[in-house]
This record gives structure tokens, C-alpha cells and sequence, in this order.
């Protein structure tokens, strides 16, 4: 049966990363579709917002400001979008996020509806395709140890540029990796080597300029909620290596899952990621880790780790340390307390380029916790 709800497509990306020039391009090159946008925007003037609606005279354009639609203007997301289908005829919407939006809220806002709102968005869209444009210079340089972004600019916000484009490119469809112009090829193939370990299931395309087939990112069909949460390439990880059989219990190195230490990948084949030095591999260990050792290895970040995930067991509380790094950033804290049958273990996926994964595994064991407990207070290090 044809579904005749109006198909959504959502853009995410970093600031600058070409969303804004996707959007007029798509606008320009619509071809029998009538396509509706809605921009958010953080500040109280979206300027990207004026410039498409001055350039498109005939399309409904929707200025969502000073707030995110992933948080705060989840509600008026939906309530804007109802009131567009209300107030003119479009066969396609247009999504584009603020820099700093999250994906995944924004995905579940559409297919389950939000608490708040009276709109039940599952009446009149579907999800068809999540979008995410990636700065391939910015992220080149996010990654690269040491380097800055072009000139020195820095956004003005608590997020983590590291953290914003790598769970763009975890939960996404379509992965543009734009300004392929400013990149060496041999960065470029790094690049999406990175990128094909963290988000395996996304299609990605090189653009200039965000200029893409509007078939590829409108129509796609693409979109699934479940495979797309489950399709992270730390889980994919996890799941492919309990699948190989090799889920063994540490000795207070963790589990190994390589060669003796050289890094052999269970969960990946060999192949162009491989060629690129980019790898992955799952540390485990039923071992406590002292609290304070652990979170001073957490801040030494030496450039080789573009992911890091997972949950940790350490010494002096039955609070879960969930860890989440993306590159130089870290965020670790309690995230639930371990149940009477749980399975009390480390579990980290670790993903980069050159991994010295006998050294990580060699350090990490080295953290396991004194028999007279840990030489730090859990509730100090990981607030409690």
C-alpha cells in the first residue's frame, strides 16, 4: 500500500558544515516534489533562515529560533509542522537542525510524538531520511592531535564539537562528507574509513558545496528507527564479538579479543579501513577499577581514540560509569546502580586510527583497584 504521509527528511551537521547550502540546493533542484523547511536556528535571528526565504519565494519556509529542536522546541517543531500542512500544499518537508542538534531526539519526535504536544506527527509524516553533512576539514582537524580549527575559531557552546560529529555520524542514513575540496584524497579515505567504523550502516558521498543527487537524501526510503539506533558502530562492535564466541572473562587485562595484542579485528574485516590504519576492539574485565586512576587515563587523550564507549565497574560503589568519548572529549559519570544478576564487568569498544591496543589493555588492567579499595572517593571523581 502506498503510504501517503509527507516524507521528512531531518539535516544534521556542525556549524559550517553546509547544511544552509544543502537546503538551497535541494530547493533549486526539487524536481516534481513541493518541498516545505523548517530551520532551527540557536540564536534569536536566524539569519540562513531570511537569506532561503528571500532566494524561494514560492516555498513554505519555517523559522524556528532561539532554541533546539532536539530539546527545547521539540514541541513547536511539531506544532510548526502540522500548521505548514495545514496552511499550504507540499508533498516533501525539510528539516535543518540548529549546529549543535542531536539526531536521535529528533527522529523519535516524529515517529512516537513528544508528551507535551497535542500534534500526533505519525498522522501526516514519516521519517524518511536522516541527513548528516559533515565538515570534512573540520573534522580532519577536530581529530588530528594537536591541530585547531581554521582560524582558531572556537563555537560558543558547552558541546563539544567532537561530541556533535561523531553521534551525527552514528545515527544517520546519508552521510555527506562535504568540502572534499579543502582535504587531500589520502585524508578524505581516512576520513570515511572513521566514519564507516562509527556509523557502518550510512551511505556516504563525497560533495563540494553540499551539491548532491536530490534522490539520494529525498525519497530514500532509508530510514528504520531500530536498526539505526542499533547500528552505532561501538554496538556493532559488542554484538559481533559475542557473536564470534569471544565474550571471555579478564584477568585483570580484560578480555582479549586480538592477536596477542596486535590488534586483529573480530568484529570487522579486513579491508579499507583496515588499509587506513582504522580499528576497533572490545576491552572487558570483571576487575573494579580504581576510580581516580581511571579518570586521570580518561583525560590523557593521545589522539589515537576517535571513540570510546561503554560502561565500567569501579572500586567503591555499585554506581554503573557510563563512558563516552569522542575524541579529546570525555564525559564519565554514574548512570545507574548494578542489579543482584548483573553481569559486573567492564565493557569499552574502542575505535581510532593506529590503536596500541596491547597498551591500552596494559593500562587499563593497571587501574584494577587495591585489595584495600580504591585511593579515590567514586563519589568525588564520578559525582555521585
Amino acid at each position: 500500500m502506498t503510504d501517503a504521509r509527507i516524507p521528512v527528511t531531518v539535516l544534521s551537521g556542525y556549524l559550517g558544515a553546509g547544511k544552509t547550502t544543502l537546503v538551497n540546493h535541494l530547493l533549486s533542484n526539487p524536481g516534481d516534489r513541493r518541498i516545505a523547511v523548517i530551520l532551527n536556528d540557536m540564536g534569536e535571528v536566524n539569519v540562513d533562515a531570511e537569506k532561503i526565504a528571500r532566494e524561494n519565494d514560492e516555498e513554505g519556509v519555517v523559522d524556528l529560533s532561539n532554541g533546539c529542536i532536539c530539546c527545547r522546541l521539540q514541541d513547536d517543531l511539531l506544532s510548526e509542522a502540522a500548521a505548514l500542512a495545514d496552511s499550504r500544499e507540499f508533498d516533501y518537508l525539510l528539516v535543518e537542525s540548529s549546529g549543535i542538534s542531536e539526531p536521535v531526539p529528533i527522529a523519535r519526535a516524529f515517529t512516537e510524538g513528544t508528551a507535551d504536544s497535542e500534534v500526533d506527527p505519525r498522522e501526516r509524516f514519516r521519517v524518511d531520511t536522516m541527513v548528516t553533512v559533515l565538515d570534512a576539514y573540520g573534522f580532519w582537524k577536530e581529530f588530528d592531535a594537536g591541530e585547531t580549527l581554521p582560524g582558531g575559531a572556537q563555537p560558543e557552546t558547552d558541546r563539544p564539537l567532537a561530541d556533535v560529529l561523531v553521534e551525527g555520524i552514528e545515527f544517520c542514513d546519508v552521510l555527506l562528507v562535504n568540502k572534499t575540496d579543502m582535504v587531500p584524497d589520502d585524508v578524505l579515505d581516512r576520513i570515511e574509513s572513521v566514519a564507516e567504523r562509527l556509523g557502518p550502516r550510512a551511505k556516504r558521498i563525497r560533495t563540494t558545496y553540499s551539491a548532491v543527487d536530490p534522490d539520494e537524501v529525498l525519497d530514500t526510503g532509508r530510514f528504520d528507527f531500530a536498526a539505526a539506533k542499533g547500528s552505532a558502530g561501538w554496538k556493532r562492535a559488542i554484538a559481533d564479538e559475542e557473536a564470534d564466541g569471544h565474550d571471555h572473562d579478564g584477568d585483570g587485562g580484560g578480555a582479549h579479543e586480538g592477536d596477542g595484542g596486535g590488534g586483529h579485528d573480530h568484529a570487522h574485516p579486513e579491508g579499507a579501513a583496515a588499509a587506513h590504519g582504522v580499528g576497533s576492539f572490545v576491552y572487558r574485565s570483571s576487575d573494579p577499577l580504581d576510580p581516580g586512576g581511571l579518570a586521570e587515563w580518561l583525560d590523557d587523550w593521545d589522539g589515537s581514540i576517535v571513540r570510546a564507549k561503554g560502561v565500567v565497574r569501579v572500586a567503591g560503589t555499585d554506581e554503573v560509569i557510563g563512558v563516552s568519548q569522542a575524541g579529546p572529549s570525555v564525559q564519565a559519570g554514574p548512570i545507574g546502580e548494578w542489579g543482584p544478576d548483573d553481569d559486573r564487568r567492564t565493557r569499552l569498544v574502542f575505535i581510532g586510527e593506529d590503536l596500541d591496543e596491547a597498551r591500552i589493555r596494559e593500562e587499563l588492567g593497571g587501574l584494577a583497584a587495591d585489595e584495600g579499595g580504591p585511593t579515590a572517593d567514586p563519589g568525588a571523581v564520578f559525582p555521585i
